[in-house]
């Protein structure tokens, strides 16, 4: 693998930016490919969910329907019969006409008429079961053409089973048996003493199957249609009513729509054939009288006439009598008026201010016509006031009659306001996704969830994935960058299990890569340490599990093939387990043991197998181990070994949780930092190396360890050919 430090010719390369710095393509590639289990495994899981809901999920099919509400003018001849006329003539607002499709009276009328608060189940297979059923021939049905049930009773669940030869068993809700009978009988059975009646019209079943029903309570299916029904005006102000049905078959959804269409229609001739019969009847009753007072006023006419002759009344006299009678007809007519506005505002409202303003107008008029009528001679103003009598009371009259058979014609249903535009028809096309294109939008989804958490765990895990950016922000040189080693793994595996034997991945698999890397490290050192204060090294890092023991005990197994005697010492006296990768079966005998005075070094010293290369291990771990490296012992130990060996590697504790490596940093004359890759935020390392500087403890270089070299991006191009190159 690489090597890079402060004299590489990589470092005249750009700089990696901040962490938050935007990723090129490869590097985009590069972390989906490394969560690529992630994404493959929830596009799977939505996969297999997108088809669970398509195979388990029943089909809805919206059935459509337009009417059309207008008003037609039945009104009178007469204005005097206004309130009559109002009732016909207005034109009603579809926003109102689409309550009333929506009332409880429509809504409720279908319900009873179609049995739809009567629920029918077969027992099926669990989950599949009504996939498997739909659309077979044979499928189980049971058709229950009545199903009478008091009120207490609705909403508990009664059964029929079939039984062979057609017949089938009726149970209550208590599992009790009600009567046995086949389709076309009408059942009678006594729940808890209250009468029950069931009629079966049709059903096919294998003997033994099973069916559940019960009536839903009235207002719980009225909600249930509710929610399937909609009514909508199309435009604005077109009185155009839009209608739709969402059912799970097409044929009973049209069937549910032509009903409530028909309930309303109903509902709307019987509310104005109701307000046509009683007007009607009040004209009716009143056409008799109106007919005597015309006759009466007609023979007293007929009789003053008779009594004074032939009486030439003039043009002025007919103008007055026309007059009187219009003004008359006029001020009956806002009289009328104002009796209907009477029953919603009151005396002194502005309507009834302004009618009565009217009514006197028109007072005034007619005094100064009646005025005119008194300055004709005696004879000539009683014939214009029987005249006029006679005038009104005919036009009155003649005006009832025509309201009449105007009103028998409405009362008759010919009164058409509401046009079915486009009857509700079966629709055979399925709301929503077909199956295929279900199972495509959900693995769709899921591949969205697995890149959305791939780039949360991402955005959570701000480890350090560039060396450079070690370099460019802290200034520390990064000596060498070890890849990630499959081989190594195994000895972990092998370790945590405790198998005995060595686990040197230097000893067992030297051409791994990750050897070839710590090769370069001691080249690298052999120049760098010549100004070092003594020749012991010490190793440690941020945190546990980074890979310190790894490279503390193949590396001081790299130094040893070279010729070289060396010593590494295990120095975490809290969690050092140094030994296993020796093979060493305990920790006892140790450098705990050689600091509290129980042993010297030379006899803590444990031979490796590797010529040259020997080790000590924690020994006891001691409950004060900061104490002990702060004791003479301990620099007097660093001293001797340095000149009995050539290397002295010890492998430290941690930086962050302990001081144990600041102690252990001061006697030695090297300190290299081990940073894992993509594990360690940039500001770990900038604490570590705040502490070792504040205690004038130089950094000899960083190791960057674990590389995952899966990029395609520039970053990534100086891990990717180590890949290619094997160590003869």
């Amino acid at each position: 693998m690489s090597v890079s430090s402060p004299s590489d010719p990589q470092s005249s390369r750009p700089r990696a930016g901040d962490a938050t710095e935007a990723l090129d393509l490869g590097e985009w590639l590069a972390n989906f490919w490394e969560g690529r289990y992630l994404i493959l495994g929830c596009t799977l899981a939505f996969m297999a969910m997108g088809a669970f809901a398509a195979l388990t999920s029943t089909p809805a099919y919206q059935t459509e329907a337009m009417l059309q509400v207008q008003g037609k003018r039945v009104g009178a001849s007469d204005p005097a019969f206004s309130k009559m006329e109002n009732l016909f003539a207005e034109p009603p607002e579809a926003s109102a006409e689409i309550e009333i499709l929506k009332s409880n009276k429509v809504l409720g009328g279908t319900v009873e008429a179609l049995g739809l608060d009567l629920v029918v189940k077969p027992k099926l297979m669990p989950v599949v079961g009504a996939f498997f059923a739909r659309g077979r021939a044979d499928a189980p049905k049971l058709d229950i053409e009545s199903f009478e049930v008091p009120a207490q009773w609705r909403g508990e669940r009664f059964s029929v089973v079939a039984l062979k030869d057609g017949e089938f068993q009726w149970n209550g809700p208590d599992g009790s048996v009600l009567g046995k009978g086949k389709p076309g009988e009408t059942l009678r059975g006594f729940l808890a003493g209250i009468p029950l009646t069931l009629k079966v019209r049709d059903l096919t079943a294998r003997p033994d199957q099973t069916f559940f029903f019960s009536k839903k309570p009235v207002n719980a299916a009225l909600a249930e249609l509710g929610l399937r029904f909609n009514a909508f005006e199309k435009g604005k102000q077109t009185n155009v009513i839009g209608l739709t049905l969402t059912d799970g078959s097409p044929k009973r959804g049209a069937e549910i729509l032509n009903e409530i269409i028909n309930r309303y229609i109903q509902h709307k001739v019987e509310r104005k054939s109701g307000d046509a019969s009683k007007t009607l009847a009040i004209l009716q009753e009143k056409l008799p009288g109106l007919k005597a007072k015309l006759d009466a006023s007609e023979n007293k006419l007929n009789q003053f006439r008779s009594r004074s002759g032939s009486v030439d009344l003039g043009r002025e006299a007919d103008v007055s009598i026309q007059q009187s009678a219009a003004l008359s007809a006029q001020i009956s007519t806002l009289k009328q008026k104002k009796e209907e506005m009477l029953r919603t505002y009151r005396e002194n409202s502005d309507v009834v201010t302004t009618l009565n303003q009217q009514i006197a107008k028109l007072q005034g008029e007619l005094g100064q016509v009646n005025s005119k009528v008194r300055a004709l001679p005696g004879t000539q103003q009683e014939v214009v006031r029987l005249s006029r009598e006679v005038q009104v009371n005919t036009e009155l009259y003649t005006a009832v009659l025509n309201n009449i058979q105007q009103l028998q014609v409405a009362n008759a249903g010919e009164v058409g306001s509401v046009t079915i535009v486009d009857p509700a028809t079966p629709n055979l096309t399925p709301l929503g996704l077909r199956p295929l294109m279900q199972v495509a939008l959900y693995t769709f989804l899921g591949f969205l969830l697995g890149i959305c958490l791939l780039l949360l765990k991402r955005a959570l895990r701000s480890g350090i994935k560039d060396h450079r950016l070690i370099e460019s922000k802290l200034g520390l040189p990064v000596i060498v960058t070890i890849p990630h080693s499959k081989a190594q793994e195994e000895h972990y595996r092998a370790i945590s299990q405790r198998k005995d034997g060595s686990h040197l991945l230097a000893s067992l698999t030297p051409d791994d890569l990750a050897m070839e890397s710590l090769r370069s490290l001691r080249t690298v050192l052999h120049f760098s340490m010549k100004d070092a204060a003594n020749n012991a090294i010490m190793i440690t890092g941020p945190s546990p599990s980074i890979g310190k023991s790894f490279v503390s005990s193949n590396f001081s197994a790299v130094l040893a093939q070279t010729g070289a005697r060396v010593l590494v010492v295990d120095g975490d006296l809290r969690r050092g387990n140094l030994h296993h990768y020796f093979g060493l079966k305990n920790r006892l005998g140790g450098l705990s043991e050689v600091l509290t005075g129980r042993t010297t070094w030379k006899e803590a010293i444990h031979q490796t197998e590797l010529p040259g290369l020997d080790l000590i291990s924690t020994g006891v771990i001691p409950p004060n181990p900061a104490d002990l490296l702060m004791t003479a012992q301990f620099s007097d130990f660093i001293k001797e070994a340095c000149a009995a060996y050539d290397f002295v590697i010890i492998d430290g504790a941690p930086l962050l949780p302990v001081t144990d490596s600041l102690i252990i940093g001061s006697k030695v004359g090297t300190v290299l930092l081990v940073a894992k890759y993509d594990q360690h935020p940039l500001d770990e390392l900038r604490t570590c190396q705040s502490r070792l500087q504040s205690q004038n403890i130089p950094i000899g270089g960083c190791i960057f360890n674990d590389i995952t070299p899966l990029g395609l991006g520039y970053a990534y191009q100086d891990y990717r050919y180590a890949y290619h190159y094997k160590y003869k």
